[in-house]
């Protein structure tokens, strides 16, 4: 071979390998940033789908605890209507900040997305009224009670939906009602005052005993045992609210009418 030729051909590969090498490294530059930048979007979507948003304990005392299983240990416990931030999602529960900073995993069963405001105080029932399980009017139906029970309210619904309470009945069990199944009006109260002064032990002489001035036929007949004034208030009122659903006002005309309920 002719030595200019070896010497081109000695160029020729230097050259080439030159080539070849500018072409490799920035190749391999550029893949670790593109093999990154999935990672970032996947975190970024995770945490979107994740955490965010506000719920409303609508339990009574919702149980917060350390961790998802809802049998570790409680951090807290919130009353109906406390705002609560969620912070994580689980399959059954939810990873919420309360009021006060306490962090915890709670039942998704025991809060609301619909805003609720915890309230307090003392109503009465306007009628025959049918307790619901949820805040949801078309939810399963837990307790009915008569006209004029007296009712512990704990939270109401706010905003929009502002016509559902939560309330506590006698015995302790708990329900939603709408909010025009309540008033202040303590009917039974009322009428006790009208019939015998509010006094439970009232024995007239003339067969009328107790608050409602039953007589002993009467008390009988709505399950009431022995006289009716030797029995509590509370054991009267029931029978009362018995006979009224049974038979109406009529029962004791001159007070209804003088009270304005028929």
């Amino acid at each position: 071979m002719p030595r200019s030729t070896a010497r081109r051909s000695v160029v020729a590969a230097v050259a080439g390998a030159l080539v070849t090498s500018a072409m490799v490294v920035p190749a391999a530059a550029t893949a670790a940033p593109a093999s990154a930048a999935p990672a970032a979007v996947s975190s970024s979507v995770r945490t979107a789908a994740t955490s965010g948003g506000v719920r409303w304990v609508k339990w009574n005392r919702a149980t917060l605890t350390k961790t998802p299983s809802s049998r570790s240990r409680a951090v807290a416990r919130p009353d109906d209507g406390t705002r609560l931030r969620v912070l994580d999602r689980g399959t059954h529960r939810l990873q919420v900040r309360t009021p006060a900073g306490k962090v915890g995993w709670v039942s998704k069963n025991a809060v609301t997305s619909v805003k609720l405001k915890d309230v307090s105080g003392t109503r009465y029932t306007r009628g025959k009224v049918a307790l619901t399980k949820d805040v949801g009017a078309g939810s399963k139906v837990v307790k009915r009670v008569r006209l004029g029970t007296k009712v512990a309210v704990l939270a109401r619904t706010t905003g929009r939906e502002h016509n559902r309470v939560k309330v506590r009945v006698p015995g302790g069990r708990t329900g939603w009602i709408s909010t025009s199944r309540i008033t202040k009006r303590n009917v039974w109260g009322q009428l006790a005052r009208c019939e015998s002064g509010n006094n439970p032990r009232t024995n007239t002489g003339n067969g009328f005993y107790g608050l409602y001035q039953f007589t002993g036929r009467t008390w009988h007949a709505v399950g009431g045992k022995g006289m009716p004034h030797r029995h509590s208030r509370s054991e009267q009122t029931k029978r009362a609210q018995i006979l009224q659903d049974r038979a109406g006002w009529g029962q004791w005309p001159h007070c209804t009418r003088k009270l304005g309920l028929r």
